[in-house]
C-alpha cells in the first residue's frame, strides 16, 4: 500500500471518530486524591468510560494499578491524586462512524507492519515466560496469598508487564483490588483478612 493511500485512509479515519464523538454526552472532571496512601472512592457516572486527564500526586498513577472505576465510582490508592474525564455513553446513533473508524484504522495499522521491513518482535513475553514468570496469556501462573489474623502479607513476585486478577477467593471478607490486595512494586500483597488464590499472566 503506497504511503499517500495510508495517509488518505488515516484522514478518513480521523474524520469518522471526529464525527462519532461530536453527538456524545458531556463530559466532566473531577478530582480524586489518595491522601496518606490510603485507598479513596468518588462518586461519578462512569458509564461512558474514565480516562485520567491531569496527575497532580508525585506517586505514579497507572490504572488497574493505583487507580480504576467501576459502575458508579473512580477510586484511587497508594498516593495517587489526579483529574479524571468521565461522561456519560455515546449516543446510539454513532456506533456506525466509530466502527468504521476502528475497521479504517485497522487497515492504516496492518498496512504500516507489512510494509516495515525493520519490524522487530517484541519478546518481552516470551523472555518472562521463559524465565519462569508466567508470561504470556495462556492459563497463566496461581499464587495463593493469604492475610491471617488481618495481617499484611506479601506473597509472591509479579513482573511489570504482567496482570492479576482473582482466580478463587477463600475468605469471607470481601477481597477489593486496591483497599485489601494489589501489587506493590513487584510483589503481590493482600491485608486485613482477605486469602484467596490469584492468577498472573
Amino acid at each position: 500500500m503506497s504511503t499517500h493511500r495510508i495517509r488518505f485512509l488515516a484522514a478518513l479515519a480521523g474524520l469518522l471518530l471526529l464525527g462519532a464523538g461530536g453527538n456524545a454526552a458531556a463530559q466532566s472532571t473531577i478530582t480524586c486524591e489518595s491522601r496518606n496512601g490510603q485507598y479513596q472512592s468518588c462518586s461519578a457516572n462512569t458509564s461512558g468510560g474514565v480516562t485520567l486527564s491531569r496527575q497532580l500526586s508525585s506517586q505514579g498513577c497507572w490504572q488497574g494499578d493505583t487507580w480504576g472505576y467501576d459502575r458508579n465510582r473512580v477510586w484511587v490508592t497508594r498516593g495517587c491524586r489526579a483529574e479524571f474525564r468521565v461522561g456519560g455513553a455515546s449516543s446510539s446513533n454513532n456506533t456506525g462512524a466509530k466502527v468504521a473508524g476502528a475497521l479504517v484504522l485497522g487497515a492504516i495499522v496492518a498496512a504500516a507492519v507489512a510494509n516495515n521491513k525493520h519490524n522487530d518482535h517484541d519478546d518481552r513475553y516470551d523472555n518472562d515466560y521463559d524465565n519462569g514468570y508466567g508470561g504470556g496469556y495462556g492459563n497463566g501462573r496461581e499464587i495463593r496469598c493469604e492475610s491471617t489474623s488481618g495481617r499484611y502479607t506479601t506473597c509472591g513476585y509479579v513482573d511489570r508487564h504482567q496482570h492479576v486478577e482473582i482466580r478463587r477467593q477463600l475468605s469471607n471478607q470481601q477481597c477489593v483490588y486496591g483497599r485489601n490486595w494489589g501489587v506493590d512494586g513487584r510483589q503481590l500483597w493482600v491485608d486485613d483478612g482477605c486469602r484467596a488464590v490469584f492468577v498472573v499472566y
